[in-house]
């Protein structure tokens, strides 16, 4: 949802999102997409016919193939999501026959100030936070962050300084 965010920030004209799941897609909606997608159905009608730019953020091979296959000839793919480790098929023949370029892109590096700056300017964002829970319930927080069924971004509240006594 955030690279929605921040792809409609950067100018974006039209933006798809495909997922297997209803909230997600939900989710991606309140960030701004334009369009969403059930991942799982080859013939919902929103599926683009090509685009730009495609950025596979789940982190599973058959996501990367999807991308490979829908962005246009000398288009871009941007691996954001962390594949498992060892080998990941995908169909590398198109790297070569169509020129795409594929980028990997380590996030949570140095664009904090800007994502910070982006979320306090839109409060459309609000949407996109499941729960703010204590910190010292944390393992429930990453207990619902893990659950994408139920959460899509999930805060720890670190409260005020605690004071001496």
């Amino acid at each position: 949802c955030l690279v929605v965010a921040a792809a409609k920030a950067a100018g974006a004209a039209h933006v798809t999102v495909t997922d297997l799941l209803p909230a997600a897609l939900e989710y991606a909606r309140a960030a701004g997409a334009d369009t969403l997608v059930r991942a799982d159905d080859p013939d919902d009608a929103g599926w683009p016919v090509e685009v730009d730019t495609a950025v596979e953020a789940s982190g599973v091979a058959a996501g990367l193939d999807t991308c490979l296959r829908l962005v246009r000839r000398g288009g871009v793919v941007v691996q954001l999501g962390m594949l498992p480790p060892g080998q990941s098929p995908f169909a590398g023949n198109l790297l070569v026959s169509r020129e795409i370029e594929l980028r990997g892109a380590f996030r949570f590096d140095g664009e904090f100030d800007d994502a910070l700056r982006l979320l306090a300017a839109e409060p459309a964002f609000d949407a996109l936070v499941s729960a703010v829970v204590p910190v010292r319930d944390a393992a429930s927080a990453f207990e619902l962050a893990a659950d994408r069924s139920r959460s899509c971004k999930v805060l720890l509240d670190f409260g005020a300084a605690p004071t001496a006594v």
